[in-house]
């Protein structure tokens, strides 16, 4: 029984520590985006930032000129690449749109 409570508090722990760090937009856009990139007006226009949250961790999609850049997953606090490369969209992203 002290087995199982132990295993429930450090199963909450995780998920507050997850969901605690889990990384905003801002912070992205920090990382990503250099700001005087971002305050050009033509990158205004062709640019947005795609985000899925999962409250434990997010996905990050950059889309310019009507294509999608480089999927980033964040989770406690860093960006880690999940998809192989330029314009090409994870398939099973596409279940959350």
């Amino acid at each position: 029984m002290k087995r199982r409570w132990m295993f429930i508090g450090l199963f909450f722990l995780v998920v507050i520590t997850l969901t605690t760090t889990n990384p905003s937009k801002e912070d992205y856009e920090a990382i990503f985006v250099h700001p005087h990139i971002k305050s050009a007006e033509i990158f205004n226009k062709s640019y947005q930032l795609e985000r899925i949250n999962f409250f434990l961790f997010s996905t990050y999609t950059p889309i310019v000129a009507e294509e999608h850049g480089k999927t980033y997953l964040g989770i406690l606090g860093n960006f880690f690449p999940i998809s192989d490369g330029q314009f090409e969209y994870p398939k099973w992203l596409e279940l959350f749109n």
